[in-house]
């Protein structure tokens, strides 16, 4: 094709696109305009209403006039409109004044329309408007201010379980949203699971001491128990009460300690043992009144069952053999029990208390006495050691006496040296005396005391024999070293007198004297009142009622918004979060639990801006579908024509192949052919113009794919262009015959004997042969 026929078929892909273009929007004009008043009929502009109640279509007329009221009373200036019913609910839309539309309003709403008729609860409206969930409970106060500082942000309300946030202008939407997100990306939630029967005795003192340690662990990091509210009701404090209350019974509750003679025990079954009844349980009867019944609430890891009395009390556990409960019947013997009873061990306790603390006067002041005589001792120490000095000196006198006496024993008086070691060993009996006492506070002076005792019996020794030492010489010498060795041993023991810390002992027990004093100045009387108070108070109660006590606060619990298999604890981001594991580890002693990190809150899109994006999506895609259709349209009826010359003039120029050069040149013209590289270039211009001027789009397409879509299309067309738009071969010989060219041949021939369409409507006034 000459360059002239170029300029037509350009002038055709312009011309088509502009109308396939203005086709595809105003079709997707005129169907988003039908749905937008469809919806608007329904539930009104985008932010013309605020509220959205339903009610009973029984009582829609009751409903619609006590609307009315109150917005008359509370909102003067606002309107109601009557929606759908739907499914017997009729929905009604309400307007609010603008200086209605405050946090304290939208908050306290429910209580406002309380008094409609057939309501089925109040839901905000307002727009623009973006919605977070997932906050737990304990942070939504905290992060509702502060998303309300943000700027763009009218206000911020708590909306049940979320957070709404009503915003100032709709163009605020994604500034805000990229604020709240970037708020909410600062944090995470740690959620520390426990499974049935592994939960903490008081979950929210639990979280509050794993956030308190962990805040001092890290200081430069958030940690906070967010499980409940920090504004903390009368409720949350009851049930928390309630709590330490179960938990108080608990641990007052009898253990029994069950080894199964059976291996198919399991928690939850009953076991039932004689208790008080008069025989022991019977297979195939009923269980009777005074029968023990004990509940399995555990097993442990090698076998043994732990369980807790159902009926009866601990103290009626006389015989030990455990029956299994089966359809309300006793069946075969299951196993072997003991139990321990806390109360009867507290109970004990606090008796041997109250004896040991009525006995604490009598034992200070014996102290105490013990104490003074001690002190009198050591006052006399030093003068016993200087009795001892002195002894020594006087035996040394002896020993010279004795000595002369050797040579002239004769010149010796007897009776003098008698004298002398009677004195000594009085002395020595002092000292004796003296360390006896000493010995009380300190043993190991014992020695001492024991070679004092010796030197004095050495010395009376020594008595005897100076009487006999005017008679026998020999035993003068003999007395003499008897005399030496006393010098000798006594030399050794005042050493070890001396060595003694007189002061460091007057000073320890002076120590001793003052803190017995501050023990007597105790008001031990009345400790060992409270302990009998303590023990009389024990609770006077069965197992049973324990048990049965704990099961109906387990349910009343259980009916608040109480967390109790579950912690949460806000950090910061930067945290991580397995460091919260130990610290639950050592506060609830295990480590059945799971701990998983989630976000503070998603940002959750409004019904009403969806519903927009929607009709949005829609409008794309009649655009995307009315695109494809003209461009059908376009190739069948203006292109096939083309297509199917340029295909003759190619298989004119073409030696047709034999073999399997036949197959395969087949199979490569299937996509590379003449008219198939035309189709394809056609087909995706067309689309891809149309697309981008009418705002077309298809989901989950995206737009480097819409070319390769109408290059497919104009595969297709091409494949059956012949077919579409069949080609006269023998007009076209009989027109190049004649010497026509190839726009000629196009122009006179070929378009005017096509599929009618635009193509032929512009060729008409290029015809010369009409």
């Amino acid at each position: 094709m000459k360059n002239s026929f170029k300029k037509d078929i350009a002038a055709l892909l312009i011309i088509s696109i502009l109308i396939g273009s203005l086709s595809s929007g105003f079709v997707s004009y005129i169907s988003n305009v039908y749905f937008s008043k469809t919806i608007s009929s329904l539930v009104g502009d985008y932010g013309e209403f605020d509220l959205l109640l339903q009610a009973r279509e029984e009582v829609r007329e009751d409903t619609a006039a006590e609307l009315q009221r109150i917005i008359n009373e509370s909102f003067p200036g606002g309107k109601v409109k009557e929606g759908p019913t739907i499914t017997g609910k009729t929905s009604f839309f309400i307007a609010l004044p603008d200086q209605f539309k405050t946090r304290a309003i939208y908050e306290n709403i429910n209580k406002t329309f309380s008094s409609v008729p057939g309501g089925a609860g109040v839901g905000i409206y307002t727009e623009p408007r973006l919605t977070i969930r997932g906050i737990p409970e304990g942070a939504r106060l905290t992060t509702l201010e502060q998303i309300a500082k943000m700027e763009g942000v009218r206000f911020a309300f708590l909306d049940g379980s979320k957070v709404g946030v009503v915003l100032n202008a709709i163009d605020r939407i994604s500034p805000v949203s990229v604020q709240i997100k970037n708020y909410l990306n600062q944090y995470q939630v740690v959620e520390i699971t426990f499974p049935a029967g592994s939960e903490p005795s008081n979950a929210i003192r639990t979280g509050d001491t794993v956030a308190g340690e962990l805040q001092k662990q890290l200081p430069q990091s958030l940690a906070q128990n967010v499980s409940i509210s920090g504004n903390k009701d009368e409720m949350v404090y009851m049930v928390s009460t309630m709590l330490e209350l179960k938990r108080f019974l608990n641990s007052y509750a009898s253990i029994v300690t069950i080894r199964p003679t059976v291996n198919n025990l399991i928690k939850g079954e009953t076991l039932v043992f004689q208790g008080k009844a008069p025989a022991a349980p019977a297979s195939g009867a009923a269980p009777d009144k005074n029968n023990l019944l004990v509940e399995i609430t555990g097993v442990q890891p090698n076998g043994v069952l732990e369980g807790r009395i159902m009926q009866g009390d601990a103290t009626d556990l006389t015989n030990a053999k455990g029956y299994r409960l089966e359809n309300g019947v006793i069946g075969t013997h299951a196993g072997d029990a003991t139990v321990k009873n806390p109360r009867l061990e507290l109970g004990n306790g606090l008796g041997e208390s109250a004896k040991l603390s009525a006995r604490v006067p009598s034992m200070i002041e014996d102290a105490q006495n013990l104490s003074g005589v001690t002190k009198s001792a050591l006052q006399n120490y030093r003068g016993a050691v200087d009795a001892v000095q002195r002894t020594l000196t006087n035996l040394n006198s002896v020993g010279a006496a004795i000595q002369a006496a050797t040579s002239g024993l004769a010149a010796i008086d007897t009776a003098r040296l008698e004298t002398q070691l009677n004195n000594s060993s009085q002395a020595m009996e002092n000292v004796i005396n003296t360390l006896e006492v000493i010995k009380l506070l300190q043993g190991s002076i014992s020695g001492t005391v024991d070679n004092l005792r010796s030197a004095q019996n050495n010395i009376l020794s020594l008595r005897s024999g100076i009487r006999a030492i005017g008679n026998v010489a020999t035993d003068a010498r003999n007395a003499q070293a008897s005399i030496d060795r006393i010098v000798s041993t006594g030399q050794q023991t005042l050493a070890t007198l001396k060595a003694f810390d007189v002061d460091g002992a007057l000073f320890v027990l002076s120590n001793v004297d003052t803190r017995l004093s501050e023990v007597k100045a105790i008001n031990m009387p009345l400790i060992t009142a409270q302990i009998q108070y303590l023990a009389a108070a024990i609770p006077q109660l069965k197992d049973d009622e324990i048990n049965q006590s704990v099961k109906l606060l387990d349910k009343f619990i259980a009916g608040q918004v109480i967390p109790s298999a579950r912690i949460q604890i806000l950090m910061s981001n930067n945290t991580p979060a397995d460091s919260v594991t130990p610290l639950v580890e050592k506060e609830v002693g295990h480590k059945n639990f799971a701990v998983y990190s989630g976000a503070l809150g998603v940002i959750e899109p409004n019904v009403q801006g969806e519903l927009l994006q929607v009709l949005l999506e829609v409008k794309a895609i009649l655009a995307g579908m009315t695109a494809i259709v003209m461009t059908v349209a376009f190739l069948v009826l203006d292109h096939t024509g083309v297509m199917a010359y340029i295909r003759r003039k190619r298989l004119l120029k073409t030696v047709k192949p034999t073999g399997w050069r036949r197959i395969a040149a087949k199979l490569t013209s299937s996509f590379v052919a003449a008219e198939k590289r035309y189709g394809m270039a056609i087909g995706a211009v067309l689309l891809t113009a149309i697309f981008l001027l009418s705002g077309g789009g298809i989901p989950y397409l995206p737009w480097i794919g819409v070319p390769f879509i109408g290059a497919l299309i104009g595969l297709a067309v091409a494949h059956y262009a012949e077919k579409i738009s069949p080609v006269s071969s023998e007009e076209v010989m009989a027109g190049e015959a004649l010497g026509m060219s190839m726009d000629e041949v196009m122009r006179e021939i070929v378009i005017p004997n096509g599929r009618p369409g635009l193509l032929q409507k512009l060729n008409r006034r290029k015809l010369k042969i009409r």
